[in-house]
């Protein structure tokens, strides 16, 4: 008797649409699309090692998205390339950061230069520049590509070089909002020049040039020792207190051995525990 009242519990559930005991949680990650691509790769790589387990990072809504999630009980756990701010950190929030990245000044495929200095950057970016013939790369116009206001990107830039902190763009650039849109505009004109971080731009599989700034080229050893002036942090924004098991199991893997190898593969520097 008790055996088949315990069945017909577990039917009405499966009818009623209840979840079956041992159902994973799915952990869904909003955030900036800086890491978008690495951490949707990791997730793939977690899920194979853990069968139960359901990662699903969508497309981005900026860090200030992610954190907003977070602050309002809408995610758990959000994916950030920028600091937090006082005010944030106020409401309750934290961050571990898991790995480094550079920032790279990328330029379309009919562009010869393979370094520039800090400054010819900012003359390019601010219009003092235009063509490509003056610094002897090539022919024709120069398409400037950049990121709007309070991008994170923007905001390391300007927080990196003195150059770039008020620096008026030039009226015939372009402002983008998503790293997606920064790579098919390079992709799409052979002249053009904007920036974005390296591993996004190694995962599109893009035939672009990465420029050297001042004479070192951003290579993962460069950023490594710190030779390599303008990088940026990724980090996982929550709650203080505890994580619910889905989350703190991913975090885990992430910080860890595993994680570490997967994240050094895609050209990241990893921040271990």
């Amino acid at each position: 008797m008790r055996t088949t009242w315990i069945a017909c519990l577990l039917v009405t559930g499966v009818l009623c649409g209840l979840p079956s005991w041992g159902e994973a949680e799915v952990l869904t990650i909003p955030g900036t699309g800086a890491c978008e691509s690495v951490l949707r790769s990791i997730a793939v790589s977690y899920e194979r090692a853990n069968p139960m387990a359901k990662v699903v990072i969508p497309s981005s809504i900026h860090s200030e998205g992610g954190i907003r999630q977070v602050a309002a009980g809408n995610a758990v756990i959000a994916r950030v390339s920028r600091p937090l701010t006082p005010e944030e950190s106020e409401k309750g929030l934290v961050q571990e950061v898991f790995a480094r990245d550079a920032i790279v000044f990328a330029v379309g495929v009919g562009v010869r230069p393979q370094a520039l200095k800090i400054q010819q950057l900012a003359d390019i970016f601010s219009g003092k520049i235009r063509t490509w013939n003056e610094l002897g790369a090539g022919n024709g116009s120069i398409r400037v590509l950049y990121r709007q206001t309070g991008d994170s990107n923007l905001t390391r830039l300007q927080a990196s070089f003195k150059e770039f902190r008020n620096l008026r763009y030039t009226r015939e650039g372009k402002a983008l909002y998503y790293d997606h849109e920064m790579i098919e505009m390079l992709r799409k004109y052979g002249n053009s020049i904007g920036f974005i971080t390296l591993s996004t731009l190694r995962e599109s599989g893009s035939p672009l040039t990465c420029l050297s700034v001042d004479g070192i080229a951003p290579t993962p050893e460069n950023f490594a020792s710190g030779r390599y002036p303008l990088l940026t942090e990724y980090s996982i924004v929550h709650r203080k207190g505890p994580l619910p098991p889905e989350a703190r199991e991913f975090l885990e893997f992430l910080r860890g051995s595993e994680g570490s190898r997967l994240l050094s593969g895609h050209g990241l520097v990893p921040v271990g525990r």
